[in-house]
């Protein structure tokens, strides 16, 4: 996400334009900007035309002596005596205290110290921008506008008033603009993104979003106008500016009042506590590029990820039943291509607003310009239902296999000992739509007096986290629904984990404690290999292969058990899933209890229940 910001002239009478320079979509900076600043208004007669500019105006209105000093002291006075066209709304002293004016200017020049950007200063920002907006902009009676302020805030204007503030005059022409003055200040009401930066409660959330590493200013070049070269280098007589949060992409665009956004917010000591839980999750084996940046990122990311809802598709009665985050995906479609569907509706949440376990629940609401912070002293969040996600690895997916065993032929040179022959199930066969993605590889022998070795990379595992891990095994009649009893045989299959700066652990059956594991014929079967296993490393977001965790398949079959055809050294392989431990249990038929009502029916031919606190909503509703 991006905001560009135009600084014309390099000048600090110049640069207070900033963010305004939006609406005119980077006009360049010189006098014939007045032919974009056209009166839209006569105010009814009462338009009235004086000689000079707004600053002198102001600078010669005894009621305005403290606004006055207020745009001298931060630097403002040259840009509303310039030939640029304003609006301004001036307050009288009676309701601008001089305690005040000098609050606000030292603010200012303390920002200025801090080399704070003159968009970002506050003093700036919240007062004297609040009071301004580019274009002349007059009131009749019978016509109101909403406008845009110089801060990019907006508000309401009609004749009366300007969001409340009763105007005490009105359309006061000048050479370069229309002066009011009204009743009382303007009110400043900060965006969500912007009243993260002032909570305390909030200051851990705060240091992380405007972290410089994802929020800075990048110069365009390609948009600004080149001066003069002095020294080889470009001079520019107009720089633009882009402002960037990389956080945006996850969260929405919530510094936008164009937008309208509710956030679940945590307060420090709920921060602190998440951080605690969460850093474990995302424990990278040693040596890893940027490990510690991995580590702080994506703990914090695992934190506000599925926290943002955008007004547009969250309304009041959706509320109600539930609510999409800026950090699912709104289209069934894609959710299914990405997650695999119902039920792993992840970033979705159901009864938001219900007391106590609701995402939206013991939350304080805070009102802001484009929404509303809700602070939360709970968290509600599940992680199953953001980051701490099943993770299916495909097999026909050349990404996710590593490598085949392999043995030297005639000529020395090394061969893969079985072939990979993919099946896609067809519709007419009854197994279909009953494995994943209805394809699956079957791994035949070419060697056929040795077993056979399948290496498969099991990417964006977290760390400390209990999954139950299952391999998914087609059977033969969905192949071929006629095979014969022959074919339709099983095959023993052992499994070993490698994991870096790790030994190498053989998985042993939670059925029977047993290394060897056999297959079930004639029927899908979910083989679990691990209950509640808990990898020591994370491989979240790791692009280097060699620091992948990987998952060895071999056969363990003997040539007298494949040649008596009780076991065959063939394996048909649909998949291996990952399921957090204690989010579903896999069942073979719906239960008899009348009170259990199934909202979905799992994915794909499987039902999928609830297995742990509260009876999760997206699998079973109670």
């Amino acid at each position: 996400m991006k905001n560009p910001i135009k600084i014309c002239g390099h000048t600090k009478a110049t640069m207070v334009i900033g963010y305004c320079l939006l609406v005119i979509g980077f006009t360049a900076c010189t006098d014939t900007w007045n032919d974009h600043y056209e009166s839209t208004g006569s105010g009814e007669g009462e338009a009235v035309l004086h000689e000079g500019t707004l600053w002198q105006a102001i600078k010669a209105d005894p009621e305005l002596s403290n606004f006055a000093q207020v745009i001298a002291g931060c630097g403002f006075d040259k840009t509303l005596n310039s030939s640029q066209v304003f609006t301004v709304f001036a307050p009288t002293n009676d309701k601008l205290p001089a305690d005040q004016v000098q609050s606000i200017i030292a603010e200012y020049k303390d920002q200025v110290a801090k080399k704070v950007v003159e968009e970002d200063n506050i003093a700036l920002k919240e007062f004297v921008y609040n009071h301004v907006s580019l274009y002349n902009h007059s009131v009749s009676r019978n016509a109101s506008d909403t406008i845009v302020l110089m801060n990019g805030k907006f508000a309401y204007l009609d004749y009366e008033s300007l969001d409340g503030n009763r105007l005490l005059t009105r359309n006061q022409l000048y050479s370069n603009g229309v002066l009011f003055k009204v009743s009382d200040q303007v009110n400043y009401l900060s965006n969500v993104f912007e009243y993260l930066r002032k909570d305390p409660d909030l200051d851990s959330l705060r240091s992380f979003l405007y972290n410089s590493h994802f929020y800075y200013r990048e110069f365009q070049d390609q948009l600004s106008v080149p001066g003069s070269i002095v020294d080889g280098k470009t001079q520019y007589l107009d720089s633009v500016f882009i402002t960037r949060n990389e956080l945006f992409s996850y969260l929405g665009r919530l510094n936008s009042e164009d937008s309208t956004y509710i956030m679940v917010a945590p307060t420090n000591e709920v921060w602190k506590e998440l951080i605690e839980e969460y850093e474990p999750y995302f424990n990278y084996p040693e040596g890893i590029d940027k490990r510690d940046s991995m580590v702080y990122t994506n703990s914090r990311l695992a934190i506000v990820r599925g926290t943002t809802f955008s007004r547009t598709f969250n309304s009041d009665e959706t509320l109600q039943d539930s609510c999409t985050s800026e950090s699912s995906y709104r289209d069934y479609n894609s959710r299914r291509a990405l997650w695999g569907g119902m039920p792993f509706e992840y970033f979705q949440y159901r009864k938001p607003l219900e007391q106590p376990y609701g995402v939206m629940a013991q939350t304080d609401i805070v009102p802001c310009s484009n929404g509303e912070v809700r602070k939360a002293t709970r968290w509600n969040i599940d992680k199953r239902m953001t980051f701490n996600q099943y993770i299916r690895v495909d097999v026909n997916n050349s990404r996710n296999v590593k490598e085949l065993s392999k043995l030297a032929d005639s000529h020395n040179n090394l061969v893969p000992t079985i072939d990979e022959v993919p099946h896609y199930v067809n519709i007419d066969n009854r197994f279909y739509n009953k494995l994943w993605n209805n394809v699956f590889i079957e791994y035949s022998p070419n060697v056929s007096t040795s077993n056979h070795k399948v290496l498969y990379y099991l990417r964006n595992v977290l760390s400390n986290v209990g999954y139950d891990i299952y391999m998914v095994i087609a059977p033969v009649l969905a192949v071929d629904s006629n095979a014969v009893a022959d074919l339709r045989i099983p095959t023993k299959l052992r499994f070993t984990l490698q994991v870096p700066g790790q030994k190498d652990e053989v998985f042993k059956s939670p059925e029977d404690g047993k290394d060897i594991f056999i297959t079930k014929v004639d029927s899908v079967y979910y083989m679990l290999l691990a209950e509640d296993y808990k990898f020591p490393v994370s491989t979240y977001g790791v692009e280097d292969e060699d620091k992948q965790i990987v998952l060895q398949m071999e056969t363990r079959v003997t040539n007298t058990e494949q040649r008596n055809k009780v076991y065959t050294r063939t394996v048909y392989a649909n998949c291996f899933l990952l399921v957090p431990h204690g989010t579903l249990q896999l069942v073979d038929a719906l239960p008899d209890d009348p009170s259990v009502k199934f909202s979905h029916r799992g994915t794909p031919g499987v039902i999928f229940t609830p297995h742990g606190e509260r009876g999760r909503w997206w699998y079973m509703q109670r």
